[in-house]
């Protein structure tokens, strides 16, 4: 007797020490959702899959799931860090682009903006697009004097002995036209259309290491304590439930990998 009210108790601890993790998770979701960062679709699955996994850390509806909730909420803890590094680093490369539309903005006003240019070119090697940015930057040396640009002069020479592989400098399609625009170009010369931008977007929208972690993490916990949870409902009903979890962990991960491609500049 007293050994099932130590157990219940533990049970309750457990449940509610597993709430830490998962209030920060869901706030973290509502977070992400409102910067954009993940979908409506993802950000309320998320929510959805923490609150009834905390359900189940206070009231395991199946006893013998107690360890496996454990487990989940464990995992959870886990993969916080990597998820919200992930939308961290994403957050940043939207900054970037902001920059580099401002840059542009600068440029249309003057188009000898020397000044303006070397930024395109600091935001380009920022987001990975080395080849172009150093192009962009040699293309300007001789409206660089070394009294005015020193600086800007020593982080070309920096870029140059970081020996960038051949395939940076690989020309871009336009997204508009799909004219092929050598490296150190800032505007397509078929359209006039500031490509690089679009190229830049294309990659930072195909960068989703965020939302896959998040899709990995909502069709494991569905798996791991959805399906097996539902076994304990009479069949009929259990067989809709665990039909309708599959379905729902391959639609997340099909939507969040089906992100990670389109969109991508090439």
């Amino acid at each position: 007797m007293n050994f099932d009210r130590i157990a219940q108790h533990s049970t309750a601890l457990v449940g509610c020490l597993a709430w830490l993790p998962l209030a920060v998770w869901i706030m973290a979701c509502v977070h992400w959702m409102i910067g954009g960062d993940i979908d409506v679709i993802t950000g309320f699955a998320g929510i959805a899959v923490a609150v009834g996994l905390g359900y189940e850390a206070i009231n395991p509806p199946v006893p013998q799931l107690a360890p496996l909730t454990v487990v989940a909420v464990f995992v959870t803890v886990i993969m916080f860090p990597f998820v919200r590094t992930a939308m961290d680093k994403k957050a940043l490369r939207n900054i970037d682009i902001e920059a580099l539309e401002k840059s542009y903005a600068a440029l249309y006003q003057r188009p000898d903006n020397v000044m303006a240019k070397i930024k395109i070119a600091r935001v380009l090697w920022d987001l990975g697009v080395c080849g172009h940015a150093i192009r962009i930057v040699e293309s300007q040396l001789p409206s660089m004097p070394l009294r005015f640009f020193a600086e800007d002069i020593r982080m070309l020479k920096r870029w140059h002995m970081a020996r960038v592989e051949a395939r940076f400098f690989a020309p871009v399609d336009c997204a508009e036209c799909q004219t092929s625009n050598e490296a150190g170009l800032l505007f397509c010369r078929q359209c006039g259309t500031p490509f690089l931008i679009d190229f830049v977007k294309g990659r930072v929208v195909g960068t989703r290491l965020g939302k896959k972690l998040m899709a990995a993490w909502i069709s494991l916990i569905a798996v791991l304590i959805g399906i097996p949870a539902a076994q304990a409902l009479p069949p009929i009903p259990s067989i809709v439930v665990i039909v309708t979890m599959m379905i729902f962990a391959v639609t997340i991960v099909f939507l969040a990998f089906r992100d990670t491609t389109s969109g991508v500049a090439s």
